[in-house]
């Protein structure tokens, strides 16, 4: 007796139900759960430590903060004032107002490009193609084997790949000169949103490594927080690097964190699809029926 049955009506239907039940399963469970924890090692915030919790589904990312040793990191946000130089401000105001309005376009275009809800719309345009192709597949269209096959794979890919490849390029940007985005995802870990030119010496590290089930970014960032010391010493701590002795160097600030992503409990319910194709087989095609036919001619 063969370990599979043969094809039959009620094995169709059952194979669409079960794929139907898969898709809204996974329509309805969180894609990507990811653990961020991150403590300021050196310089006044020290030793506050910052966890935070993210689930990301279908059409909401639920972010839950704890910071732990907090009062040495809300004393350093009371102190620290930042007073960007107004020869600064002049020369980024002197780029020609052509210029500027040629550019607004563009860049608005860019922030406005939503990386992760483009992610979530192909995720669920596969998950639906999955369920069209089951029906497709039961009204006997050609090469139904490789049809389906390759759209489980495009779910697959948008569950492992796309959702976490999204999330990272929403929350780290991306850098059109290089294709790389490290450092701005560094600079994402760095609690405190300083403002542009703040922080002088700025150094940043991120490795990934894989964990199970997903990835981890390991990141660092450090620098030279402008927002401690006098305005009129921004431009000699810019351009050179304080003695540990010196006034200014108390204003060094570092930051290490880890960054897990990780896949949602439910998402390996997808691979439970080839199971059922294997217990419930759809109709062989012309070229199988008529090989099956010589077969028992023969025996």
């Amino acid at each position: 007796m063969a370990l599979r049955p043969q094809h039959s009506r009620v094995g169709d239907g059952c194979r669409l139900l079960g794929t139907v039940l898969i898709a809204v399963h996974l329509f309805l469970s969180a894609w990507l759960v990811v653990q961020f924890e991150g403590q300021y090692t050196e310089g006044q915030p020290a030793p506050t430590k910052v966890k935070a919790l993210v689930a990301i589904d279908k059409e909401q990312t639920l972010i839950d903060v704890e910071m732990e040793n907090s009062t040495s990191f809300l004393l350093y946000m009371a102190f620290r004032d930042y007073d960007e130089p107004v020869n600064s401000s002049q020369s980024n105001s002197s780029v020609p107002s052509s210029n500027n309005g040629a550019q607004q376009p563009s860049s608005e275009l860019e922030e406005d490009f939503d990386w992760l809800q483009n992610g979530r719309l192909l995720t669920l345009s596969a998950l639906v193609f999955l369920c069209i192709s089951e029906c497709l597949v039961i009204a006997g269209i050609p090469f139904h084997t490789t049809f389906r096959a390759a759209i489980l794979a495009g779910v697959v890919v948008c569950f492992l790949v796309v959702v976490p490849a999204t999330y990272v390029l929403d929350l780290g940007g991306v850098d059109e000169e290089n294709a790389e985005n490290q450092d701005s995802l560094a600079d994402e870990t760095f609690v405190v949103k300083t403002e542009q030119g703040a922080i002088a010496h700025q150094k940043t590290n991120v490795e990934n490594s894989i964990i199970w089930p997903g990835v981890r970014f390991e990141m660092m960032f450090s620098g030279y927080d402008l927002g401690l010391v006098e305005p009129g010493n921004y431009s000699a701590l810019r351009e050179n690097v304080p003695d540990e002795n010196d006034t200014d160097a108390r204003s060094f600030v570092e930051f290490h964190s880890h960054l897990d992503l990780k896949y949602g409990k439910n998402i390996p319910a997808m691979f439970i699809v080839p199971v059922l194709w294997f217990f419930f087989p759809a109709k062989p095609g012309t070229s199988a029926l008529q090989e099956n036919r010589i077969d028992e001619q023969e025996e």
